[in-house]
């Protein structure tokens, strides 16, 4: 049965473990891994053997960050999953945030998916409200395509980069803004669609879509927090022509927290 046949389907997945939230938010895990000449050093085993090599200086990375390896063995799993399901996509949208870039980019290496590119989309990064000090600054397309990421040439996205860093929104904006990125996306590509986004982008671009209105930040936040790392939404077109939420197709990733080690407590 072709792809024309088969109910139409959207999953929505989170990224997985990132750098940052791991080791300390902001300019904070940077200082445990890069030396005063920017540096690559590992300072722990849950660091990245290497970082891609970025044009601009290391402190690009502060509110862009990478995986932990802890996020390339969630994203493994998950696409090993994926491939054991027979989850077959037929196009594949991410943040252009390089920990949904690199989620992205295991996923479809673990499901045996990688000869499909990926649609970089700025219209899927998440709310602008926590980024009002100073906006991410992202891996530009050729960049992404140097550190061996199969970026679609020929994507234009819903919405792009200029349009999204330096605007303001409300939550309610944030909401509308994602559902018009699912909804231009699902009116130009049929089959099996795969979005890579953050913990918002599963209720974001699912919501209006199955008919319901966008969530205020308390609530909003109230969901995210429920929503673990490689979590994934599915939304399926009913015959009725309705989008609805179903059961995803892969069983939750659920893991205990490991605490950080120096061995000099054995001192005391």
């Amino acid at each position: 049965m072709g792809d024309e046949q088969q109910p139409r389907k959207l999953y929505i997945m989170r990224h997985a473990e990132r750098m940052d939230l791991t080791f300390g938010y902001g300019p904070a895990w940077m200082k445990k891994c890069f030396d005063e000449q920017d540096n690559y050093i590992r300072t722990d085993l849950n660091m990245p053997l290497s970082v891609p090599k970025r044009k601009g200086s290391q402190r690009d990375y502060i509110y862009d960050c990478p995986l932990t390896r802890i996020g390339l063995v969630q994203a493994t799993f998950a696409g090993e999953a994926i491939k054991s399901r027979n989850v077959k996509f037929s196009h594949v949208f991410s943040s252009p945030s390089l920990r949904c870039m690199e989620t992205c980019r295991k996923v479809l290496e673990a499901s045996d998916q990688i000869h499909l590119p990926i649609n970089v989309e700025p219209g899927l990064f998440e709310w602008l409200e926590w980024y009002v000090k100073e906006m991410p600054k992202w891996m530009s397309p050729e960049e992404m395509k140097e550190n061996g990421f199969n970026v679609s040439e020929d994507y234009i996205p819903v919405m792009n980069e200029t349009e999204i860093l330096g605007r303001k929104e409300t939550c309610e904006e944030y909401y509308e803004r994602s559902f018009k990125v699912a909804s231009d996306v699902l009116q130009k590509y049929s089959g099996k669609i795969l979005f890579v986004g953050h913990a918002s982008t599963l209720d974001a671009c699912s919501r209006q879509l199955v008919g319901q209105q966008p969530k205020n930040e308390a609530d909003m936040m109230k969901c995210i927090t429920k929503l673990p790392l490689t979590a994934i939404a599915a939304v399926e077109l009913d015959s009725g022509s309705q989008w609805k939420l179903i059961e995803p197709p892969i069983l939750p990733p659920t893991h205990l927290k490991n605490a950080a080690f120096d061995w000099r407590i054995l001192l005391d």
